[in-house]
């Protein structure tokens, strides 16, 4: 779910603090600039090594 879904939640629940917040994150992150390969690479590893993690646990 990305934070626009979840300030669209927000807003429909009538939380307006919670959209709010949520659409700051969204903008927070359209800011940012884009991945390189090796940064997309690395999450990719430690997102599988997470998941085998919280797997056997």
């Amino acid at each position: 779910m990305t934070a626009r879904e979840k300030a669209a939640a927000a807003a429909e629940r009538g939380d307006l603090a919670g959209e709010s917040y949520w659409l700051s994150i969204a903008e927070t992150v359209d800011l940012a600039p884009p991945l390189a390969p090796e940064q997309t690479a690395r999450l990719r590893i430690l997102v599988a090594v997470d998941s085998q993690v919280s797997t056997a646990a």
